[in-house]
């Protein structure tokens, strides 16, 4: 049975110098467009079949997605296939190409002293640490708003995710914390983003039983259709009565939830 194998950063940048390698970007096409390895081509649903028939199997395929999870199941409809060396990256783009962000302004001595604590380094607001979290993201998790409002400020990445595909928002509802969801809709952040399983902020909040975030999310637009992969919307899994009653009045266009 042919196998895929999943390798590191520096691997991948030795098998490049093979000239026949082609190397895929699974990302979605927004990301695809504002950074992507020079050498990616643009892998999607309409494409794929295309590439699986006329690409010849003897040709090397590297893969690599967000953080590396879903590029593995790529990898292996690849070599199910019959290509005969297939690679998922390691970490994903996010390991081979990290974002590096300077403080737009001087951060405060308490936020420099607790990133440090917490092994981030100041001059870097989007390092990664563990899980590739960023420091804004353990900041949302703790409750931490002042600190999380610092680092939106100074120009901190918004809408990147975790190894788990999990953004700042879905942390801040982790924490229950409201200013500080609010402090992330109010800057835009992706409110839909969909980790590695589907879900969304809008269904844990839903899934926590959390009343005052589920509200908070629908108001700012979450889309309530959206599913895990097992098909379970916000509705299917809210936690108590009120959320359910909420999420059902504000799938019906005629009538609205009264607190």
């Amino acid at each position: 049975m042919i196998k895929w194998h999943n390798i590191s950063v520096s691997e991948a940048e030795e098998m490049l110098y093979d000239s026949q390698m082609l190397v895929l970007d699974m990302r979605d096409f927004r990301s695809y467009l504002a950074d992507h390895h020079p050498r990616a081509l643009h892998l999607t649903s309409d494409n794929l079949r295309a590439i699986l028939k006329h690409t010849a199997r003897s040709v090397p395929v590297l893969i690599y997605c967000y953080h590396g999870h879903r590029s593995q199941d790529m990898a292996q409809l690849f070599s199910d296939f019959g290509f005969t060396s297939c690679y998922s990256l390691d970490g994903g783009y996010e390991a081979w190409c990290p974002d590096i962000r300077h403080p737009d302004n001087e951060l405060s001595k308490e936020l420099r002293q607790w990133m440090l604590e917490h092994n981030f380094m100041p001059a870097n607001l989007d390092e990664r640490g563990d899980n590739n979290e960023t420091a804004l993201m353990h900041a949302c998790r703790a409750g931490l708003y002042p600190f999380a409002r610092e680092l939106v400020l100074a120009g901190a990445g918004i809408d990147l995710v975790n190894k788990d595909g999990n953004n700042a928002l879905w942390m801040a509802c982790q924490s229950g914390n409201e200013d500080i969801v609010n402090l992330l809709l109010n800057n835009d952040i992706d409110m839909d983003q969909q980790n590695d399983h589907g879900a969304t902020a809008l269904i844990y909040a839903a899934s926590a039983g959390n009343l005052a975030l589920t509200a908070m999310l629908i108001e700012a637009g979450a889309d309530t259709t959206l599913t895990t992969l097992d098909d379970f919307s916000a509705l299917d899994v809210a936690a108590n009565a009120k959320t359910l009653r909420m999420l059902q009045y504000c799938m019906m266009p005629d009538q609205r939830y009264v607190a």
